[in-house]
């Protein structure tokens, strides 16, 4: 697993994306990319109380240049 959207099934069947996570570049090791995964999700689902899901799926670019 590299990259993730962390989010929950809308009434509609549509997807709500409240977070993405990657590591295309290995900065971390695949047990800790997988716990940060799940203590994000699990955070997440706490504090908007709904149940939380990580999808194996890339929705973001991994790099963006930021203009001042």
């Amino acid at each position: 697993m590299k990259t993730v959207s962390i989010g929950f099934f809308r009434e509609d069947g549509d997807f709500s994306i409240l977070a993405t996570l990657n590591n295309n570049d290995g900065y971390l090791t695949e047990d800790a990319f997988s716990a940060m995964v799940e203590v994000t999700r699990l955070a997440l689902q706490q504090f908007a109380e709904v149940d939380m899901e990580a999808l194996e799926r890339q929705d973001t670019p991994d790099y963006v240049t930021v203009e001042e």
